[in-house]
């Protein structure tokens, strides 16, 4: 009974080497009969085609190319002019002229609609026949593009663009019309597009996603791993920025409201106007803003800082590692909470109630010396300082370590609170 059950593990473990040895020759011998690919060196053979298509008005042009760069130009004329670059890749020259005879794609024409393909038959590890697009098109043109390997370039047209790319990156610029690009693994680069009241939606599953110069309603960004990066950037719908894990920039723009979100990186938005709420979570890094303007903000640093410089409205700020710095303020109603770090606050308070806590860490505050405030200061370990006259209100529950009144009088509420560090409040100069 025990010999049979050895002799069937061997069995068992002798199909799965058999299996091995098969999958490693599978990918590694050349499935044209040329022998293995491994650590020899592949020559090319390229020829170039041409043709040309008559077309009246708008044209749609679709292309699918699964392995192979795709350039689309839009121009001033009246027809579609492609040229074909096919490349065949094998070990002697020879094979490899062989094999150009071979490669096959598609040009088809349907009215103004324009299909070109290139469909790749052969799986190898190596040598991939590739089949270039370079298309020029009148500038009135609705693009749809579905790539499998390779770049692709779209400049220069007035309609709408959809892009997706399994493998490569993706460059569009001097768009008018909606944007709508994806790509599995590869950076996109944006500028000059205008949506109108389309939308702009980038995405890339590993790589740098960027949009420069741009307008439209909704836009959105998103990478699982890749910065994000923006530059004048102007929406009348909402904004959208997210990646798993990489920095995020955002400078001089406007939308509705602007959402940020990232895993892990750095967070930095400057020279902004939102008419909306600002939300921003960074579960590992830094957030810093710079006269970004929102009628609210929720900053969330799970382990890093917060710098905000000119804010107004309802501010709320919390890291759990981390300080928390606010300048510049302007009649603000804030929350500011970190479970380690100190907090500096600078600039004016507008309507209460306002709340200022560190579990580890000093506080410390700037306000006009005019500013008429309810206040509540306590520390579990540290001194309390005010260079703004406080008239204390004592009560049986007061500690020496707490401080209950009022400045100029009273007004909003300041509640203020760390469990280990001091507490200063300074008159701004």
């Amino acid at each position: 009974m025990k010999r049979s059950l050895v002799i069937a593990l061997l069995i068992v473990a002798l199909v799965f080497v058999l299996a091995g040895i098969g999958t490693v020759l599978f990918f590694t011998f050349d499935r044209g009969g040329r022998g293995f690919v491994f650590d020899q060196s592949l020559v090319s053979a390229t020829a170039e085609e041409s043709k040309t298509l008559n077309v009246e008005g708008r044209v749609t042009l679709k292309v699918q190319d699964d392995a192979g760069n795709v350039s689309i130009v839009g121009g001033e004329g009246e027809t579609v002019e492609v040229k074909i670059v096919k490349t065949s890749n094998a070990l002697t020259q020879a094979r490899a002229a062989e094999d150009l005879k071979n490669i096959r794609y598609q040009i088809e024409q349907d009215g103004n609609v324009v299909t070109l393909t290139y469909d790749l038959s052969r799986i190898n590890t190596r040598d991939v026949d590739t089949v270039d697009f370079i298309i020029t098109v009148p500038n009135e043109v609705i693009v749809d593009v579905n790539a499998g390997m390779g770049e692709v370039n779209v400049s220069g047209t007035n309609g709408n663009v959809i892009i997706f790319n399994d493998f490569g990156d993706v460059i569009v610029e001097n768009i008018e019309g909606t944007v709508n690009v994806e790509t599995k693994g590869g950076r996109v680069d944006a500028s000059s597009i205008n949506a109108g009241d389309g939308s702009i939606d980038l995405s890339s599953g590993f790589g740098k996603v960027s949009l420069e110069k741009a307008t439209g309603k909704d836009i959105k960004l998103y990478s699982n791993s890749g910065l994000l990066e923006m530059n004048d950037v102007r929406a009348s719908g909402d904004i959208e920025m997210s990646t798993d894990f990489g920095d995020i920039f955002f400078n001089n723009g406007s939308s509705n409201l602007l959402t940020v979100e990232t895993k892990g990186g750095k967070v930095s938005l400057g020279q902004l106007n939102l008419r909306g709420a600002l939300t921003v979570q960074n579960n590992f890094g830094e957030i810093e803003l710079e006269q970004a303007k929102a009628t609210s903000y929720d900053l969330q640093a799970g382990s890093g800082s917060v710098t905000v410089d000119g804010a107004q409205g309802k501010l709320k700020a919390t890291s759990d590692f981390g300080s928390i710095i606010i300048k510049n303020a302007e009649n603000v109603t804030v929350d500011l909470d970190t479970k380690s770090g100190s907090v500096d606050f600078e600039g004016s308070l507008g309507d209460g109630p306002h709340n200022i806590h560190s579990s580890f860490g000093e506080i410390h505050i700037t306000v006009p010396a005019d500013s008429a405030l309810n206040v509540d200061l306590k520390t579990g370990f540290g001194s309390i300082e005010s260079e703004i006259p406080i008239t204390v209100t004592l009560t049986d529950t007061t500690k020496g370590s707490q401080q209950t009144g009022t400045m100029n009088n009273g007004g909003n509420q300041l509640t203020v609170e760390t469990e280990n560090g001091s507490i200063s409040i300074e008159a701004s100069k």
